[in-house]
């Protein structure tokens, strides 16, 4: 009960996740979901984003990482655990048995993991915001295909999120589609926007968060 309790605070807090301190985010291995127990390190809170909880059911305080309403964005060299935490978030819709080590790490209902689908099924999707002009004329508010691209399918995934009510966007870029991503000065200077038919999503992120 206390997780379903603590789930539905974030949002008058102003919140979209939480993570405790002490939580154990790794798993055993890419093929199991148990907690990685040997040479784990515990969740630690940053001091600038703790916020604490008073759980009614255990009838203690918990304290932890609180990711407020907006873009946030999670930077951080290699094996440092970015797309540990982002994976953990992305069960954070889900109660956890004691022992699972991510007890508590709790999300915005609504949330959804996007990543790139090659070759998904995609049908009368508007992906018009961040694709158009696209070759042989094909319409892009009204997007079809059986064998999508990364960015295709990327950007579809975005729409189908949005039109069934999700308010929270959970994306990892080692599972996005470059190209979709972003766009740098070189690549600019190679393909002029002119005839880019990829608007990215870092120009597109705002414009999301304020709809």
């Amino acid at each position: 009960e206390d997780q379903e309790w603590l789930r539905n605070q974030l949002d008058g807090k102003g919140l979209v996740a939480f993570v405790p301190d002490g939580a154990v985010l790794p798993r055993s291995s890419g093929r199991l979901d148990t907690p990685l127990m040997h040479n784990s390190v515990p969740f630690k809170t940053p001091d600038a984003f703790r916020v604490s909880f008073a759980l009614p059911c255990r009838g203690k305080e918990i304290s932890g990482m609180g990711i407020k309403k907006g873009v946030t964005v999670i930077v951080g060299g290699g094996f440092h655990g970015k797309s540990t935490l982002l994976r953990a978030l992305e069960v954070g819709v889900y109660n956890k048995i004691p022992g699972d080590g991510r007890e508590y790490v709790v999300v915005d209902p609504t949330s959804v993991k996007i990543r790139s689908e090659d070759r998904r099924s995609i049908t009368d999707v508007n992906i018009n915001p961040f694709i158009n002009n696209i070759p042989m004329g094909r319409s892009t508010s009204q997007f079809s295909t059986p064998d999508a691209s990364g960015s295709t399918s990327q950007a579809a995934n975005i729409i189908e999120a949005l039109e069934v009510g999700a308010t929270t966007l959970l994306i990892d870029e080692d599972t996005s589609a470059t190209n979709f991503m972003s766009r740098d000065a070189a690549m600019r200077k190679l393909v002029p926007d002119r005839f880019e038919p990829i608007t990215p999503l870092v120009e597109r992120i705002r414009g999301l968060h304020g709809s």
